[in-house]
């Protein structure tokens, strides 16, 4: 069959499918068999299998590449030889659907989960675990940064009073079994972290002027700041806390200035507009 009998879908099917896995993908449905050399030009100097061959490894590479730059702490976590050939297995177990290579690794994480050595053991490995929440904070991370809000960058002011006080647009928490978000920052300074150990762990991210800020947050903070983004005030976040986790209600007024201090300069809020009723 030649190419010029083909539709543009399935000439793009055919092409995917000869690129990723060596054969026709099942849904490109061309009914007969197809030779490389009906769709592809020989030269002078290659023939068509030559030139697929030097698109396909090129392909291949920028897609190698592309996942290693989007998942660049998980590689080193991994090291780069097994990071490759758990990236050539995750490509070949979900190719790139998208007209974009941004959501090249969505499905990592899951891919992850589902591949783990130890998944028909009764005694599960620990790494994995560390190595699946990573996935999952790296890619959120891209997306956090590409996501469409509306921000000005421009921080409050300390003394912002408290019923004026909401998240900011860009503001997303994160709750881990292992030190995710340290570990992330040390290997973003340039440091060689060490595999941690189990040890629960808060983040909350967010985003000003299209530059991420991670910072590493307490339980209680946590809890806090996830009542808020629930749609409570401040102080119906307060009464959650001491409802919920029983906190004292003095011991939680004394460390509110310094919360909301932080919490402010760290970019966490933005201000409302009181509304008055004439």
């Amino acid at each position: 069959m030649e190419s010029n009998n083909f539709s543009l879908t399935q000439l793009q099917n055919w092409m995917q499918g000869m690129l990723v896995h060596h054969v026709p993908l099942d849904n490109s449905n061309i009914k007969e068999p197809v030779e490389v050399e009906n769709v592809v030009n020989s030269s002078k100097r290659l023939s068509a299998v030559k030139h697929l061959d030097i698109y396909r490894y090129s392909y291949i590479a920028r897609l190698r590449a592309c996942m290693q730059s989007q998942f660049s702490t998980l590689a080193y976590a991994l090291g780069n030889e097994l990071f490759e050939l758990f990236a050539d297995q995750y490509l070949d177990t979900y190719p790139s659907q998208s007209y974009t290579l941004n959501t090249l690794g969505e499905k990592l994480p899951v891919f992850l989960a589902e591949t783990r050595p130890d998944a028909g053991d009764g005694q599960k490995e620990t790494w994995p675990d560390f190595m699946i929440e990573l996935a999952d904070f790296e890619y959120s991370l891209s997306v956090i940064f590409d996501e469409d809000a509306n921000e000005n960058g421009v921080l409050i002011p300390n003394d912002t009073p408290n019923e004026l006080l909401k998240l900011a647009p860009v503001f997303h928490l994160f709750h881990h079994q292992y030190p995710i978000c340290s570990y992330y920052l040390e290997f973003s300074q340039g440091k060689k972290p060490e595999l941690p150990f189990p040890e629960e762990s808060y983040c909350a991210v967010t985003r000003h002027n299209y530059k991420l800020g991670l910072f590493t947050i307490r339980g209680a903070q946590y809890y806090f700041l996830k009542s808020m983004q629930q749609g409570n005030s401040v102080n119906d976040a307060k009464n959650d806390m001491i409802k919920t986790f029983n906190f004292d209600r003095a011991e939680l007024d004394k460390v509110w200035p310094e919360w909301k201090r932080s919490f402010i300069e760290a970019g966490f809020f933005s201000a409302g507009r009181l509304t008055t009723l004439i």
